[in-house]
């Protein structure tokens, strides 16, 4: 995949507005390659409080994690969650910096993915707690992520988000750029609410 098309399709969902966070990784040569373009993209989305963070593993590759603070912000904010992040070691007394500063530490320096990533990429608490405690096991729907709670509502977001991606794959693949296409993705659903 080009550098474009690994962006979007990691990405497009948290660029758009409609995903807290997103996660994934690049090969070493395609960053390194554009990392000019990656530093134009991030003060483009810096405007509308959208971040694409890379954190460089031990194994060469980076490890991007892609946010919509707004949203993000609002998942750092749940009783419930800061409750369950509290339990995780996350100083949640000293707000979302601190939290943020924290997940990226361990995403960049741990061997394995901590559990409560999953909390961040928008994944019900429920669902979070379920892998956790049953790994891939028990689950009632596996998509984006293994279901353990409510199963219509997260097919519906799975699909909304995949809706997402290919969206902007298309616009991409016509010419637009990744910002371009993000744009225009949430100019499209704000119309479509409207109506």
């Amino acid at each position: 995949m080009s550098f474009d098309e690994t962006i979007i399709h990691g990405g497009a969902p948290a660029l758009c507005g409609i995903k807290p966070a997103c996660l994934f990784s690049m090969d070493a040569r395609n960053y390194e390659e554009n990392a000019a373009q990656l530093q134009k993209w991030r003060a483009q989305f810096a405007k509308e409080k959208k971040y694409l963070i890379s954190l460089k593993k031990s194994d060469g590759r980076f490890l991007f994690f892609v946010f919509d603070k707004n949203l993000l912000e609002t998942v750092c904010n749940n009783t419930k969650n800061l409750s369950y992040l509290s339990s995780k070691g996350y100083s949640v007394s000293k707000g979302f910096n601190v939290i943020l500063a924290e997940l990226l530490h361990r995403l960049a320096f741990y061997n394995n993915f901590p559990h409560e990533v999953g909390l961040f990429l928008g994944y019900p608490l429920e669902d979070v707690i379920g892998f956790e405690k049953f790994g891939a096991a028990n689950y009632k729907y596996s998509g984006i992520w293994k279901v353990y709670g409510e199963v219509k509502s997260a097919v519906r977001r799975m699909n909304l988000y995949k809706s997402c991606t290919e969206s902007c794959m298309k616009w991409l693949y016509e010419g637009l750029s990744v910002p371009s296409a993000a744009k225009k993705y949430t100019v499209t659903c704000t119309e479509e609410a409207k109506k």
